[in-house]
């Protein structure tokens, strides 16, 4: 059930091989297990058996559809891993789907935009931005302390004016942020509640159409929307929407809701990253002000610290952004080879999907067929015609009109169902090469007191198949004449069991018998 791939345990097997008293004569395959997380368990314990190809083709499509998802998980690792790292440098990714799609084309679909002071701006002209402005510093001659004195002490009072604004303009930004932050949780709870009452409102309208009695219209003086109770002089129209109305209504609400959530998502990440930008602005500008401040204590004699520490600065930042725009590529290299494999593996996947039964595989299910018709013909069947009795492609249970054998048959009939059913398996598996024993055991076959003839029938089969080299075995309560009179003249060995003695005993009892 978890897309793993398992043993298909015997418990699963046995059912084809030998029906128990108790609970076997209940229905087709009553006793196969359901409790050990195999998907179809049914479906897969008859393909084995019968060797049919389709139990390849499934267990290569669970294959492939495990590597889709995978494949999927691995493309939301990487993309959490460049937004966290884009954040952290104050660059917004666009472009990028939450899950892998044929139409992927990173060099027409990815942007990377940072806050460059004055809005967004893409990476590359921000980096193109940053190496003029340091060949620009670069070919600036450093001057002494004492010369660029008066000119430090002007950027020093300027600095520190702009530091005050923007500690004001990041602390407006943060707000911002917390803002869209409440906002993106309030439209998902919002989302939540009405995904909720759109829940029940498809249950009331499955209901009605199940044909419930119930109204679901509302009482006088009752709010329908919160059942208070309304105060005098209150109405409520005459005409309220229907469920159906209620419905469509609701999930025009969702998907509007959810596309608000989106804008709050996006407005949140912008802003996030206008927080970062100013944060890291702050930091250089402080730095440059304990520069300047370094700078006017220092001997007049020694070169403008302050220019060579903003030189040193915006060489640092520029390796920053081109080291996390290499980082960003290598991923999105990443994502480009997990594309292109989804695509192959969903085109694998259809194409499976769309491949017919093997020609082997529907002689198989032909013989099945026949088989089956022949037996339910020789036992007496009557609920229905035995030729229109077929064998799901799909289930591989005997159906009728593309419903399985169920209810509208007699009880007895249903016994015959299943000795046809079981020894089809057996005969198909002699005529092809598959993994059936060729052992079959019935505990009390003659449930339901089926007819005499239908029972003679059925030893007859029995009888058959032991002489083509199969091995079946009867445990009966029948009277023994009437079993001899039945058996008279079948190839077959009878041991019989005195009442009360039990077939499997301790070894003390055999030896002293002895």
């Amino acid at each position: 059930m978890d897309g793993s791939e398992g043993n298909l345990y015997l418990e699963c097997l046995f059912p084809y091989f030998f029906v128990e008293q108790k609970h076997g004569w209940s229905g087709v395959q009553a006793r196969i297990p359901t409790y050990l997380g195999i998907q179809d368990v049914s479906k897969r314990s008859a393909e084995f058996i019968l060797a049919l190809d389709a139990m390849d083709m499934v267990l290569e499509s669970q294959r492939i559809e495990s590597s889709i998802s995978l494949i999927e998980t691995d493309w939301k690792n990487v993309c959490r891993g460049i937004s966290d790292l884009a954040t952290r440098a104050g660059i917004i990714v666009k472009g990028i789907p939450k899950k892998p799609n044929g139409s992927w084309q990173r060099d027409e679909l990815v942007e990377l935009e940072i806050d460059s002071g004055s809005g967004l701006a893409s990476l590359e002209s921000e980096i193109s931005r940053l190496v003029d402005d340091l060949e620009e510093q670069e070919a600036q001659d450093i001057s002494s302390i004492g010369e660029a004195a008066p000119e430090i002490e002007t950027s020093l009072a300027s600095n520190q004016d702009r530091a005050t604004e923007l500690s004001l303009v990041l602390s407006s930004a943060i707000e911002e942020w917390e803002q869209a932050k409440k906002q993106e949780q309030a439209l998902e709870l919002r989302i939540e509640a009405l995904e909720e009452d759109l829940r029940k409102h498809k249950d009331a309208a499955l209901l009605k159409r199940l044909g419930a009695a119930e109204s679901y219209g509302f009482t006088e003086e009752i709010c329908p929307t919160c059942g208070q109770g309304l105060p005098d002089g209150f109405e409520i129209t005459d005409y309220p929407l229907t469920i159906e109305d209620n419905i469509s209504h609701l999930e025009k609400e969702i998907a509007t809701f959810r596309s608000m959530k989106l804008d709050a998502n996006r407005v949140g990440e912008i802003s996030q990253v206008r927080v970062f930008r100013l944060r890291h602005e702050m930091e250089d500008l402080r730095g440059l002000i304990r520069s300047q401040k370094d700078a006017l204590i220092s001997p007049s004699s020694l070169p403008d610290a302050a220019r060579l520490a903003q030189r040193f600065r915006t060489e640092e930042k520029l390796i920053s952004l081109r080291a996390v725009r290499d980082s960003i590529d290598s991923a999105i290299d990443e994502l480009d080879s997990l594309a292109t494999t989804w695509h192959l593996n969903k085109e694998r996947l259809a194409t499976l999907r769309r491949r017919d039964q093997s020609e082997l595989d529907e002689s198989k299910i032909r013989s099945l067929r026949r088989s089956l018709t022949v037996q339910l013909e020789s036992y007496g069947f009557r609920s229905l015609e035995p030729g229109s009795i077929d064998i799901s492609t799909k289930t591989y249970r005997p159906n009728h009109e593309g419903f399985d054998l169920g209810f509208d048959l007699s009880a007895s009939d249903m016994i015959r169902v299943i000795w046809a059913y079981l020894f089809s398996f057996m005969e198909v598996s002699r005529e092809f090469e598959s993994n059936h024993p060729q052992l079959l055991i019935f505990d009390e076959p003659r449930q339901q007191e089926a007819a005499r003839l239908s029972f003679q029938q059925l030893l007859n089969r029995a009888a058959k198949n032991g002489m083509a080299g199969s091995q079946v075995i009867f445990a009966t309560s029948e009277v023994e004449a009437d079993l001899n009179s039945m058996l008279r003249g079948l190839p077959h060995h009878m041991m019989s069991v005195a009442r009360g003695k039990k077939l499997i005993r301790p070894v003390w009892d055999e030896l002293q018998e002895i």
